[in-house]
């Protein structure tokens, strides 16, 4: 049996799942599963993180288990030990993100380049002003933490408009689709560069904390930070006071080190922010392409062919 934790399957996608596998397909929690149910899970489809977070004494609950398929691309929030002793096959949906993301990016990019909340508030007072100004993003340069497939689809599409565009990544290996690529313990260097800097770096033990105020006192000034990747690769301490003195011009975060941002928390005050809920992925053909890489993955699953299988995740 197939179990999808998540209420963002439709039912039409649901019957697809169930059409192609010939398995019965169950949409409830795992806590919500009779045991019956908990005995005939074989594969479970979750986001598993945040809402949809799967834990230890869940997984016990399921004796049967032998493949977790993650919505999203991350998987630090499943819970690695049992799924190692137990030797589950986990995949996640890599790879899915970068048209959207990406999207998202240059939009950001846009929406402070051409100062788009003074004009929102010239329109809300219905005046017909020159007083607010735009800027072209042509020759300007963007440096993007992170050259997997979404940083190269944001490359792409910032070259696209004239940019040049610097990646970082850990081997420094040149990438094409970059003018540079440099390691990210170049970081110092490659910082006072840019006029936009974009983080799409996972939470990892090298990438947590990476950005804190020394790297920010060298940036430029009024420099634009944009994070789509994990909200802990910068110091948000030290970004909200950049934010505040004006070293960072402005931000448009995604990602938050504690998700859902807490309604006391001094981001949503400030002007120079734009606030979206971990949403930049989450565009109407989410769920048809991370479930197009699931059904392409049961294939190879169903014939034992698992050297074939993509995005598998190693714990080892």
């Amino acid at each position: 049996m197939i179990v999808c934790t998540t209420l963002d399957l439709s039912a039409e996608m649901r019957q697809k799942i169930a059409k192609e596998t010939q398995v019965p397909v169950v949409q409830r929690t795992i806590n919500e599963l009779s045991r019956r149910e908990k005995n005939a899970v074989e594969i479970l489809i979750t986001y598993g993180n945040f809402d949809d977070a799967v834990t230890v004494e869940e997984l016990r609950q399921l004796p049967g288990l032998k493949w977790i398929h993650v919505l999203s691309s991350g998987t630090e929030q499943l819970p690695i030990t049992p799924i190692k002793d137990k030797n589950i096959l986990v995949t996640s949906s890599k790879g899915i993100h970068a048209i959207p993301i990406s999207e998202y990016v240059i939009f950001a990019v846009l929406y402070f380049a051409k100062h788009i909340p003074q004009f929102i508030k010239l329109q809300e007072q219905k005046s017909w002003s020159y007083t607010a100004g735009m800027s072209e993003v042509y020759g300007k340069t963007l440096g993007v933490l992170g050259t997997g497939v979404i940083g190269l689809e944001i490359a792409r599409k910032a070259r696209a408009l004239g940019m040049r565009v610097i990646g970082v990544n850990r081997s420094g290996r040149h990438m094409v689709g970059f003018d540079e690529v440099h390691r990210v313990q170049q970081l110092k260097e490659i910082v006072p560069c840019c006029d936009y800097i974009c983080s799409a770096l996972p939470s990892t033990d090298e990438t947590r904390n990476l950005i804190d105020k020394n790297i920010i006192q060298l940036m430029k000034d009024q420099v634009i930070f944009i994070n789509v990747g994990r909200g802990d690769v910068i110091v948000e301490e030290h970004l909200l006071e950049a934010l505040r003195t004006g070293k960072i011009g402005g931000a448009a975060l995604d990602v938050f080190k504690s998700e859902p941002l807490e309604v006391q928390h001094p981001f949503w005050r400030m002007k120079n922010v734009l606030i979206t809920p971990h949403a930049s992925a989450r565009t109407n053909m989410y769920m048809f392409r991370a479930l197009q890489m699931f059904l392409e993955n049961f294939r190879y699953y169903q014939q034992n062919a698992l050297q074939f299988m993509v995005n598998k995740v190693d714990f080892h």
